[in-house]
Parts: structure tokens; sequence; C-alpha cells
């Protein structure tokens, strides 16, 4: 018994022994710190130890999640297919004349505008007596590339008339027109009503002119109705056809405004009388009369 409260004794003390001995390698431990830090020296990081002493940092924020979507997902509509290409009209297969007699007029500009619109072609003719006071409307007529003839001075028939009174009624249209352009007008004209006599004919071979007439005729100056033009035109209209007009008519220009892309829908060209005549390759003698070729 006393053995075993001996040896308890013992083995008490040795334990006594190591914890003074280890507080005191603390404590020693803890001086050199201090002693070194109030030198300036810094204890440097080593392998087994890389986070002594080293500065704070803020902690990396995660990263986000792929696909993360902060809201409610709306999708977005796709874009709507865009309208369809207009259809393109086919070549044009055959070549039609639209004339107008009488003007220039009020509608004349009108028409000019639904002929550039679609990129056609047409020929006036004109009384010489308008065309001093509607000269821009001449020049404009031209440069859009139509084609401007005389039609007579004052729309006198030409079959109650003498040679000479013919010959001043061609001559004096001729004039106004090249004065006002700078040049010639074509080697053709038309008579009023398409009235040709022979004492006609006789003095346009004297100007070496030939006679247009016409092989189209919706009778605008009686039809005053644009539905009734429109129909005509477009029942008639053949290759190589003359279509005889009115520029000077309310109606008439309605009825313009239809026939224009509805020839051209049909397949038809709209050209001025001269492209009609090279195109069907007529060489027409002074004196001669062309009607546009018929059915």
């Amino acid at each position: 018994m006393k053995t075993r409260i001996f040896l308890l004794f013992v083995t008490l003390s040795f334990v006594l022994v190591g914890f003074t001995a280890c507080d005191e390698i603390v404590v020693d431990a803890l001086a050199e710190d201090m002693s070194l830090a109030s030198s300036g020296f810094s204890v440097p990081l080593t392998p087994d130890n890389p986070t002594l002493y080293a500065p704070l940092t803020e902690p990396e924020e995660e990263p986000e999640p792929e696909h993360y979507i902060p809201f409610p997902y709306i999708p977005i509509p796709p874009m709507p297919e865009p309208p369809p290409e207009p259809p393109t009209p086919p070549p044009p297969r055959y070549k039609i004349a639209l004339t107008f007699d009488d003007g220039p007029s009020q509608f004349t500009d009108y028409i000019l505008d639904i002929l550039e619109q679609h990129d056609a072609r047409a020929t006036f003719f004109v009384l010489g007596n308008r065309v001093h006071s509607r000269a821009d409307i001449i020049r404009r007529t031209v440069e859009l590339g139509n084609e401007v003839a005389g039609h007579s001075w004052n729309h006198r028939n030409f079959a109650g008339l003498s040679a000479d009174a013919i010959r001043a009624q061609i001559r004096d249209t001729s004039a106004a027109i090249e004065y006002v352009l700078g040049e010639p007008p074509p080697q053709f004209f038309r008579p009023p009503y398409g009235i040709v006599t022979s004492r006609v004919r006789r003095v346009a071979e004297e100007f070496e002119y030939s006679i247009i007439n016409w092989s189209i005729d919706p009778k605008d100056w009686q039809n005053r109705d644009a539905d009734i033009i429109y129909k005509l035109v477009m029942e008639n209209a053949i290759d190589g056809g003359v279509v005889l007009l009115h520029d000077i008519r309310i109606y008439t220009k309605e009825a313009v405004e239809r026939i224009v892309p509805s020839l051209i829908e049909k397949g038809f060209q709209l050209v001025t009388v001269s492209e009609l005549l090279e195109y069907l390759y007529y060489e027409l003698a002074p004196g001669d009369v062309f009607n546009g070729r018929r059915r």
C-alpha cells in the first residue's frame, strides 16, 4: 500500500515538472517574437507554414453557375419574315405605241408621270398654237424619252383646205416644235381626224414627211368613261399596234393610269412611233400612211 502511494506521488511530480517546462518554452518563444518584432525583423514564410504573417484578403466570390438567370426568362419572339418580293413582270414580248393628240394640256404632265413611273414611252402629236405657251411640258416630254410630232396648227380639217393652207399648218407647227426643242420633229405628222386626201399626201411628200394614223381607237373623245376606254384598249391591244388617245380629257388621264401597267403586265413594251417603226422594219417613204399593224 505504501509502495503504491509512493509511485503515485512520483508520477504526479514528473507531470508537474513537464507542465512547468512547457510553460517556460512558450513564454520564451513569445518573448523572442516580441523582441524580433521590435527590431523590425520579420519571419519569412516557409513551405511548412505558407500563411504565417500573410496579409488578410477578402474571400473570392463564388463564380455564378452557368446559364444563371437573375430574373424570370421571357423568350424573344422570332423576327418576322420579310415581305415577299413583288412579282417581276415577264420580259416584253410585244411592242405597242400609245399616241396622244391635241395637247399639250393641263393633263399632259400627269400622263408623263405615269409613263415615267413605269419606264414607258409614247408619242405626242401636238397643236402648234399650244407649243409656245406650254414649252416646259414639250421639253419635259422629250427629256423623258418620249417624242413630239405635229398635228396641225389649230386642228383644221385638211380635206377643206387648199394646198397652201395645208403647207402652213404643217410648216408652222414644225417650226414651233423646233424652236422650243432646238431640233426638228420626226419626219412624220398626223393630220386632224386622220383624214388623208391626195392633196394631203402631195404636201407631205414636199416636206418629206410620212403620215401616222392608228389601228386601235377607243374613241375617248366620245366614250367619256375611263372604264370603257380601258376596256377597249386592252381588248384590242396587239403587237405593233398604234393606240389613239387624247391628253386633253380627264377620263383619258384616268384610263391611262390603268392602261400603262396593264399593258406591261400582258407583256407589252410601250414605245414611241419611231421605235415601233424600227421594230417592225418599216421604212416609210414621204407621203406613205402608217396605220399600225392590224389583226
